[in-house]
């Protein structure tokens, strides 16, 4: 055990080489999806196309600035990548995508309300990046096609680096308080 590796970028050991010749062979791009994969890309491409308009009406409505460029730039990091992603899946196997791009809307217009506030917009892209890296972790477990799991896997990094960038910008905010350490118990002798 002593010389077990970890830390290592995706968890690579220097056991990972055979695995990793049968993985890269099940790249199958152009090729039509599963009905697993389809369902999963399928969703994936409209849950980011509802997600867009979602980040607009925050941007719209949030009255703290820093806010308003976080969710701005998480629409340039992860959103536009990751449709971006489904919509070359769909594409590339054949599939046309059931809502363009171009149809989505994309105003910020400033828009006061008292419906949503600052806390709610903050904790809302926490708990939706949270609900993306489940979403993508999904896709990816239910393909065998390692084109489909690799963009699934790259869309969950990026929700991922999201999920703790806007629960530390929550905290520093107020928006949210830290949760109480556990201490650690030492272990009878």
């Amino acid at each position: 055990m002593s010389e077990t590796e970890t830390g290592r970028p995706e968890g690579r050991t220097q056991y990972s080489s055979e695995p990793e010749k049968i993985y890269d062979a099940q790249r199958r791009p152009g090729t039509p999806l599963g009905a697993g994969e389809y369902v999963h890309v399928l969703e994936g491409y409209l849950r980011e196309w509802v997600c867009m308009g979602q980040c607009n009406i925050y941007i719209a409505t949030a009255r703290d600035q820093e806010l308003k460029e976080l969710i701005s730039l998480y629409e340039k990091d992860v959103c536009d990548p990751n449709i971006a992603e489904m919509q070359e899946l769909l594409e590339s196997s054949g599939y046309t995508v059931p809502l363009p791009l171009d149809a989505a809307p994309t105003s910020t217009d400033p828009v006061q309300t008292e419906a949503i506030n600052d806390t709610t917009i903050a904790l809302g892209q926490w708990f939706a990046t949270r609900a993306f890296m489940d979403l993508w972790h999904a896709g990816a477990v239910a393909s065998q096609r390692t084109d489909v799991r690799d963009a699934f896997i790259r869309n969950y990094h990026r929700a991922n680096r999201w999920h703790i960038a806007y629960h530390e910008t929550a905290l520093r905010k107020g928006y949210l308080h830290a949760l109480p350490q556990v201490p650690v118990q030492q272990s009878p002798q």
